[in-house]
């Protein structure tokens, strides 16, 4: 594989330079539209989706097959969602059945290669997030008469609320710009072939997974925390299978090996799992260092157990509340939403409010208990703050926590 230095070049325009993190709605998955605005979007002939669930994250990866029918080259704009929380690790395209990877430049650069590379006739590529939280592939030539396929890889945090996870695959259209959904209005349909395939690995035994409104989805279970989701067919009923290894071997060889024609990519797919119930809480801890003289990073996940009681006394709360310069604009919000917080307290809690710019400082005298009077007084004194000054975080959690 071909990593690129010149000829393909893939933007993640954030001051980060190693992924970006989108939010918002999205575009139907993956639409190849030329970008004259007059040729009709091009044949999915291809879709495959692998998911991989584990250790707190959840890594997708993408393969789709274009094929382009028309007389001449194309310049074409490849569009696709990432979900809330997501960053993308990869994007691979197949020019001339060649793999080229990209790479991470900043914005500029990447714009003024594309375009020489572009205007020299060699291949191009240019990744750009535009402001629907979509990401937006420029991609030429596509080959006259020939397939263009194509790979993307995201990762994002695993979703567990109370015991249930959730994934979701998004494929419904945000509905976010009426103009640009009447540009990407195309073809979602797969012409040849289907699959999404997802493995869950957990340290925490589950019960029960699910994958509503696919009939068709086979969802086999290998340990107590090995799962394994495979859709490849046309659904029509509510429900998925549920096999052990040995059925599911047998249900395999019945099937094809390829996946049915014309599916539809229309409708996001999700896959619950559920926690086994009475089992103590779980930390997970997943750690990465490029290297001894790098600084790493860390994720915790903390997996409290259901056997806790429930709290019938009063708790503790505190808001650490940035106030800097950069917080103009935004303070008013935040604040806003600190009073609604601070009234719905139970009025055996109690309440502190850390304040933080340059260095901390408690609005509060301690912990005040949560009366009427008490929260009445603090949010009226939180109006008044102005923000300013530089952003000392630090400061503030430690305040926080002291």
């Amino acid at each position: 594989m071909n990593r690129i230095s010149a000829r393909f070049f893939s933007l993640l325009s954030l001051c980060l330079a190693l992924g970006m993190f989108v939010t918002g709605s999205s575009q139907a998955a993956g639409l190849l539209t030329p970008n004259d605005g007059i040729t009709p979007a091009l044949k999915i002939k291809q879709h495959h989706v692998d998911v991989v669930i584990e250790d707190g994250y959840a890594i997708t990866k993408v393969e789709q097959v274009f094929s382009n029918p028309h007389a001449n080259d194309l310049e074409a704009i490849y569009s696709f969602p990432v979900p809330e929380k997501g960053t993308v690790a990869e994007f691979t395209v197949w020019i001339d059945g060649k793999p080229v990877t990209g790479e991470v430049l900043q914005k500029q650069q990447a714009r003024q290669i594309y375009e020489t590379e572009k205007q020299a006739g060699r291949d191009a590529g240019l990744t750009e997030k535009d402001s629907y939280k979509t990401f937006d592939i420029s991609v030429s030539p596509v080959r006259a008469g020939q397939d263009l396929r194509i790979r993307f890889v995201y990762l994002q945090p695993a979703h567990v609320d109370t015991g249930i996870g959730r994934y979701l695959y998004p494929l419904e259209e945000g509905r976010v710009d009426e103009q640009k959904n009447a540009f990407w209005s195309g073809n979602d349909v797969v012409e040849e072939q289907f699959s999404f395939n997802v493995d869950i690995r957990s340290g925490y035994p589950l019960d029960a997974v699910r994958m509503p409104h696919q009939s068709q989805a086979i969802i086999t279970q290998h340990s107590a925390g090995e799962w394994n989701i495979s859709l490849g067919m046309k659904g029509g009923a509510t429900e998925a299978t549920l096999m052990d290894n040995e059925e599911a071997e047998r249900k395999a060889a019945l099937i094809p090996t390829t996946a049915v024609a014309a599916y539809s990519l229309d409708k996001d797919l999700v896959v619950y799992w559920r926690h086994q119930e009475g089992l103590p809480g779980v930390v997970d801890l997943v750690t990465h260092k490029p290297d001894a003289n790098s600084r790493g990073t860390f994720m915790l996940t903390v997996t409290p157990g259901d056997d806790l009681q429930k709290i019938t006394e009063g708790r503790d709360w505190v808001f650490v509340l940035d106030i800097s310069g950069s917080m103009k604009g935004k303070y008013a919000t935040l604040a806003a939403g600190v009073q609604r917080a601070l009234q719905r307290l139970n009025p055996q809690d109690r309440f502190r409010i850390v304040l933080f710019n340059n260095r901390a400082n408690e609005l509060t005298r301690g912990f005040e208990n949560a009366t009427l009077e008490n929260i009445n007084h603090y949010i009226n004194a939180l109006v008044n703050v102005k923000p300013g000054g530089g952003t000392n975080l630090y400061a503030g959690i430690k305040h926080g926590i002291k």
